[in-house]
């Protein structure tokens, strides 16, 4: 991996001192959703209350920047400027005045060369899913449940293989955080001391079309260089953190289905091993979807998603969380009208913590 980073580096320097820039193209994108949240049962996941009904308004706009060298070779700039990251919350990662994720790439015909400042996600655990609207762990109940590693967690630099070298459209990407660092970074941040759970991460993934109409991939996620505490002797990680996904999505004609499978090894210390009764072994995540295109504008979804759990001791009862959602969407332009009804079970792996949910919202794109 050492090697491979030597050559990313290496690639980067090099091309920016043998070729010259145009000037970029700067450019504005982003989304405006306003939402009204209907949420009913609960009880246990919020302290003896059932959740009610909110409004909210949620806008991410991203700025953006294009351009290409004298040999043809093309870069891209983005970064995210995102109002609800102003909270105290995140204050701390550097980020409290709205600046959210940035990214440059460089497109070479050997590949494109990237660096991501907490962006740049590779999991290809949701890349099977057809919902109209989002996964009904991601429509606005706070679900607990647990999902697979991914390296925009981290400030990272990336590789893609370039697109049509490989046949049936295989392309592999790698990506390396070389530390575990979500800060807000400048140019030339200092590094930070690796933590116990470990000093840098990796993640692999591979996609393919080996079909028309048919997506399949994978990935893979790792924390390197787990440590010891001589201190405390205990916390050093019998279990390291690591995880993998597949997936599939097929359209053929107005329909399309999807699903994915994913296994979760959280890290678990020496110390966490003598608690068998709690301590979590390990997670399995299943889902699967299909939508359907009504007409050009409108098209309706079902997703189920399953999430299981199983502890070190295999006597300890566990309870899976289970989420279905039926949703539509309807286009208009710039606009698109969304209305989802949900049932989540057993929230935040709790026996009987379940809820009910009806969202409406109205996206704008600009």
């Amino acid at each position: 991996m050492k090697n491979i980073i030597k050559i990313v580096l290496a690639s980067l320097v090099s091309t920016f001192l043998v070729a010259s820039a145009n000037a970029g193209e700067l450019t504005v994108t982003g989304t405006a959703k306003a939402s009204y949240n209907i949420l009913s049962g609960g009880a246990q996941a919020y302290a003896g209350e059932g959740k009610g009904k909110a409004l909210g308004i949620a806008n991410e706009i991203t700025f953006g920047a294009a351009g290409e060298l004298d040999n043809g070779w093309t870069w891209t700039f983005a970064v995210d400027y995102d109002p609800s990251d102003t909270d105290t919350s995140v204050a701390s990662n550097g980020n409290a005045n709205g600046v959210d994720d940035s990214s440059m790439t460089l497109t070479t015909p050997y590949g494109t060369f990237g660096m991501f400042i907490t962006e740049g996600s590779l999991r290809a655990e949701n890349a099977g899913s057809a919902s109209t609207i989002a996964r009904p762990s991601d429509i606005g109940v706070t679900t607990g449940i647990t999902t697979g590693n991914d390296i925009d967690a981290y400030n990272n630099m990336q590789y893609h293989s370039p697109a049509g070298l490989l046949p049936f459209g295989i392309r592999a990407k790698v990506g390396y955080a070389t530390g575990l660092s979500n800060n807000i970074n400048s140019a030339n941040a200092e590094g930070e001391v690796p933590s116990l759970v470990g000093d840098s991460a990796t993640i692999y993934r591979v996609d393919a079309t080996p079909i028309d109409g048919l997506s399949i991939g994978a990935d893979y996620f790792l924390i390197n260089g787990s440590k010891l505490d001589l201190t405390t002797p205990d916390t050093v990680q019998d279990q390291t953190s690591e995880s993998g996904a597949v997936y599939f999505k097929y359209n053929i004609g107005a329909a399309t289905i999807g699903g994915s499978k994913t296994w979760i090894a959280p890290a678990i210390s020496r110390q966490a091993y003598e608690n068998l009764s709690t301590t979590i072994r390990d997670i399995v995540n299943n889902k699967y979807s299909i939508a359907y295109n009504l007409s050009d504008d409108t098209s309706l979804s079902y997703e189920h998603e399953k999430s299981s759990r199983t502890a070190i001791l295999n006597s300890t009862a566990q309870y899976d969380y289970t989420g279905t959602a039926f949703e539509i969407a309807h286009n208009m332009g710039g606009m698109t009208i969304g209305v989802a009804y949900a049932q989540h079970d057993n929230v935040a792996y709790t026996n009987q913590n379940d809820v009910k949910q009806v969202l409406l919202n109205v996206t704008m794109a600009f």
